[in-house]
């Protein structure tokens, strides 16, 4: 189903409106007439596709991630708004793309860009429905919570108002870090032994959200986010989680090709590029950062499990909506890359699922193209409240929870940058620089990317029709955004 447009002329925005329903959650019969249900919140910084849910790694290990997915609908074919952290949340929590607001790099400014700072924030858009919203962790980019949002639209939030991530300080490590302090957010180790996981920052978000499920003290109806940062680099974990992924027995991306970048348009160096991977490589430190990765993930599932348990022996279980998302994908060495910061699949595949009592059924999945901008508008839809009016451009996937097979969008779009599209349908994804050079991938023959069919003809009339995708619309005026001398994190 395709989602209605209009414009509006003074702000040059091409927005959906969507019309808010009677809330599915109307309980007439136990004279609770449209109650409203509570949200669960659950942000993952940097997780891919290596997980059971998305079986990008068979070497992944997240029964509780698997078990959670099981209970409700995963969207297999979910993609960023934009590969990088202050975009991609800035976006789910506004409703507004990256190129309508000009919203493109991590250091852009959320409270300085005038369309983004007008908007109704998701925390605020309940708080303004009657909610009590309260959050925990990395929710919106760490720099825009703890200098610009400060709390805005939350009653409470862990460890504080203005200061989104709990401390790192106090965690020791087992051995020296690998790289040697090369770059303290390109590093990783195991902790010491006798550390636990209550030490570690995701560890004390987990045990806040915990606490807060089973004290039954929450007024109801709840917004409670937890915000998890692992395993965005630096990965540190508990070593029981290193010990489950022997070193031996890593194996290296089965995506990664050495020529992969022959057939690739210049315009992509002109791209985020880091230089970890060459690093990485000329360290002999491949493996070990993969291994970092996995025993980082694998504690995010414990988490999870943590958090979505205290969640089921809580007297909220029967009237919560779950969603848990990751704000993009992660390259492992995949187009000679180490990290997002792309317009490839490793960068835009995303993790998205739900669990909404008494609409979505067990075991679902769903290969629809979908957006982390088509969130906000599902939780209007879903709760019953009215979204704000011309703001929200994603769509309401409820369509979809209730048929998986439902007529929908033909492909969804990722931004990185101005004028930079990755759109991606069930069976392609195509690829549009600013300068006009393209790149264009058959999914059903080649999952890694590794043919640029766009210079061949007969995929002209494929491209033509990605190409009606694009936004019409390009706001070149991201604000820079200068971080305080006083801050920073790992």
């Amino acid at each position: 189903m395709k989602a209605t447009r209009r414009i509006s002329i003074p702000l040059l925005l091409a927005l959906t409106v969507f019309a808010a329903g009677p809330s599915i959650y109307a309980q007439e019969d136990d004279g609770q007439k449209n109650r409203k249900p509570n949200v669960l919140f659950i942000a993952i910084d940097d997780l891919n596709d290596w997980n059971g849910i998305l079986k990008g790694n068979p070497q992944a290990q997240t029964p509780h991630l698997d078990r959670l997915a099981s209970k409700g609908i995963v969207f297999t074919n979910a993609h960023c708004a934009a590969p990088a952290c202050g975009p991609s949340r800035s976006a789910i929590m506004s409703g507004i793309r990256p190129s309508t607001s000009g919203n493109y790099i991590n250091k852009s400014s959320l409270t300085h860009n005038p369309i983004l700072n007008d908007s109704v924030l998701l925390p605020e858009f309940f708080q303004g429905n009657d909610y009590f919203v309260c959050g925990a962790g990395k929710l919106f980019h760490g720099y825009h919570f703890n200098y610009e949002v400060k709390g805005r639209g939350f009653d409470e939030y862990y460890p504080s108002k203005t200061q989104d991530l709990p401390s790192w300080e106090g965690l020791k490590f087992s051995s020296k870090l690998p790289l040697g302090g090369w770059s303290r957010t390109a590093d990783w180790g195991p902790l010491r032994s006798d550390v636990t996981v209550d030490a570690h920052p995701d560890g004390k978000t987990a045990n806040w959200a915990t606490s807060q499920l089973l004290g039954g003290e929450l007024k109801e109806p709840f917004f409670l986010g937890a915000g998890i940062f692992q395993p965005h680099l630096p990965n540190y974990a508990p070593q029981k989680y290193f010990d489950r992924f022997p070193l031996e027995d890593i194996k290296l991306p089965e995506g990664y090709l050495e020529n992969d970048l022959d057939d690739v348009p210049a315009a992509h160096a002109k791209m985020a590029h880091n230089p970890w991977l060459t690093r990485i490589r000329s360290t002999g430190q491949w493996k070990p950062a993969i291994q970092a990765y996995l025993a980082c993930t694998a504690m995010v599932d414990d988490l999870v499990g943590q958090i979505v348990e205290a969640l089921e022996n809580s007297k909220y279980a029967e009237n919560t909506i779950i969603v848990l998302w990751s704000d993009h994908g992660f390259h492992h060495g995949e187009k000679g890359r180490w990290g997002k910061y792309s317009l490839w699949e490793r960068a835009t595949r995303v993790n998205l699922l739900w669990v909404v009592p008494g609409v979505t059924q067990p075991g679902l999945t769903c290969g629809r193209p979908v957006n982390l901008l088509d969130i906000y508008p599902t939780l209007a839809s879903l709760t019953g409240c009215a979204p704000p009016k011309n703001q929200l451009e994603g769509n309401d996937l409820s369509i979809l929870m209730k048929d998986p097979e439902a007529d929908w969008n033909a492909a969804t779009v990722t931004t990185f940058g101005y004028k930079n599209y990755g759109v991606r349908s069930e069976r392609y994804r195509y690829i549009v620089y600013a300068d006009g050079s393209e790149e264009l991938y058959d999914h059903t023959n080649d999952r890694w990317e590794w043919q640029n069919l766009a210079k061949n003809p007969k995929f002209a009339e494929v491209k033509k029709a990605m190409r009606k995708e694009l936004p019409s619309h390009h706001e070149p005026n991201g604000v820079t955004y200068q971080v305080p001398k006083r801050g920073g994190r790992p």
